[in-house]
């Protein structure tokens, strides 16, 4: 197949845009989540723009229920425009118990202009669940991190 140089410029230009787009993404976030129950499976669902964004980012999706005792593990590889910035909410419910788990990465810059590596976590529960947020790895170089969210 032979291309003109028009074509072959457009090729290249837009190779290089996506390349420019995947190269700022925040870091991604390696989410397990353990349901604790020994009575119940725990349904993942989707409420609101936070989550509808972050099933969008997620690979593989989430699973739509995890058996009790059961673990489900996945990545979600944000597309911020900007590489100082990455996040996760995801919620599960058991019965009429759930769970909203937030986690997130912001870089900042520190005296001198240095960026500073920042993670957090957090958790919104109603009727009685427990739930449990830990960071488990952090990756100071690329911002990458793993995050544990267990549900009872």
């Amino acid at each position: 197949m032979k291309l003109s140089q028009k074509t072959l410029t457009a090729l290249m230009l837009v190779a290089g845009i996506c390349t420019a787009n995947s190269a700022l993404a925040g870091p991604p976030v390696t989410i397990t989540f353990k349901n604790l129950s020994t009575t119940a499976a725990a349904t993942y669902s989707v409420l609101g723009t936070n989550e509808t964004i972050t099933n969008a980012n997620a690979i593989p999706k989430p699973a739509a229920t995890v058996a009790k005792g059961g673990t489900n593990t996945y990545v979600v590889a944000n597309t911020s425009p900007s590489n100082d910035l990455s996040f996760a909410y995801v919620r599960y419910t058991i019965g009429t118990k759930t769970c909203v788990f937030y986690t997130s990465f912001v870089a900042t810059a520190s005296a001198g202009g240095v960026m500073t590596p920042h993670w957090a976590k957090n958790i919104t529960y109603n009727n009685g669940a427990t739930c449990n947020a830990t960071i488990t790895s952090t990756n100071p170089d690329g911002g990458d991190w793993s995050v544990e969210f267990t549900m009872k």
